[in-house]
């Protein structure tokens, strides 16, 4: 099923010394490369105007998102996570919901 993965900074990571926020950039750099050779990653990129972005992520369970995003995201970034379905798997939903109803 696929998942909107909706990823927002919470302030962490432009605290602390130069060295302190290199590291941090290259941990969220290493966790996104993790995301993106794991072949669960559809779509993604930053959000224009946030400090984050978002994923679109395709995943057996819900459980498989927390491995990826792993805890420099769960700790570092607001995390908000929706289901979604195509138009087209709405469509079909919705045709047999007005088959039964008729």
């Amino acid at each position: 099923m696929k998942y909107y993965v909706k990823f927002d900074c919470l302030g962490k990571m432009s605290e602390g010394s130069p060295e302190q926020i290199l590291k941090g950039q290259e941990l969220i750099g290493r966790q996104i490369e993790h995301i993106e050779k794991s072949g669960k990653m559809k779509d993604g990129g930053p959000l224009l105007g946030t400090r984050g972005g978002y994923f679109i992520l395709d995943v057996n369970k819900p459980a498989e998102i927390l491995g990826l995003l792993g805890r420099v995201f769960l700790e570092n970034f607001n995390i908000e996570i929706h289901p979604v379905l195509s138009f087209k798997e709405m469509s079909e939903f919705m045709q047999e919901e007005y088959k039964k109803a008729a």
